[in-house]
């Protein structure tokens, strides 16, 4: 199975998961559209394009004030109100990091009309970040850590927040679960993790063949020691940094042209949403 019919059917198994009353599906381009194709198949919903995206708005745009910001997502990627307006809306995307872009889609989605917003993610929360080539945030700024799924929804200001399940993403793919690297989701690194010394964009490169060592300076965020493949070390998970200088992460792309408001760290979203100060670990 292809790439793209993997991931659309982890938009069908998504809606199998998660029914939701709505009026449309849309997707967050380009990396939420096969699956969001998926979902409106399986669950019969009709499919639209809620948002477009202007490719030639690039991450140079960057402007230094918050209206320039808010004029810039806007460029990028503009909700359209003809289709939103007075619907209940199915966002779906492929994952949440931060928490940071997905709140600046609902709330453009709640400026553009939508009687409701539910996001639909096609994997599992991330958890842990990613030491093989792609730039996540390290544990302590990921929102799925230490948070309900119910407390990710109000920090993103979602009506209502589903992922899908570990073996429906996997069984998705139709792989066995062995070749499959789920470390993100999991925090089970299917390669052992050497010190913060070594974690960077050379980490899987060989150093007998003349490639060149990893070296620490080229790490300022690395500072918590790994040596080993499983979440159980004895040491704190929100001291631990991702991979740096590697391809972004997915919450990249709009990072740049968020608001002030977007940038506020999930995290104390969380903290200070009603209810949470039943929730210490948040």
């Amino acid at each position: 199975r292809s790439v793209y019919e993997s991931r659309v059917e982890m938009g069908r198994q998504l809606a199998r998961e998660n029914t939701q009353d709505a009026d449309i599906v849309i997707p967050v381009p380009e990396s939420g559209t096969p699956a969001a194709v998926g979902y409106a198949e399986e669950s019969g919903i009709p499919f639209a394009h809620g948002f477009v995206k202007n490719s030639y708005v690039g991450r140079t745009f960057i402007q230094p004030s918050q209206t320039l910001r808010q004029l810039g997502i806007r460029l990028k990627l503009n909700a359209l109100e003809s289709v939103i307006r007075g619907k209940r809306v199915v966002v779906v995307d492929d994952s949440i990091v931060r928490g940071n872009t997905q709140r600046a889609i609902v709330r453009m989605l709640r400026e553009a009309g939508a009687a409701s917003v539910h996001i639909k993610i096609s994997s599992p929360p991330v958890k842990w970040p990613c030491f093989y080539g792609i730039d996540f945030a390290s544990r302590a700024e990921l929102i799925a850590n230490g948070a309900t799924i119910e407390e990710i929804s109000q920090a993103i200001g979602a009506d209502s927040l589903a992922y899908i399940s570990e073996d429906g993403m996997i069984n998705a793919t139709r792989q066995p679960r062995e070749r499959l690297c789920t470390a993100c989701f999991t925090g089970q690194y299917p390669i052992e993790l050497p010190g913060a010394d070594k974690l960077g964009k050379n980490l899987l490169e060989r150093t007998d063949l003349g490639g060149l060592t990893p070296s620490p300076a080229a790490l300022p965020g690395a500072t918590a020691a790994l040596a080993v493949s499983s979440v159980d070390d004895g040491e704190d998970p929100a001291g631990k940094t991702g991979a740096t200088g590697c391809d972004p992460g997915p919450d990249a792309e709009f990072e740049n042209l968020l608001t002030e408001e977007d940038h506020v760290p999930a995290i104390l979203h969380v903290a200070t949403a009603p209810g949470a100060d039943k929730k210490e670990s948040v």
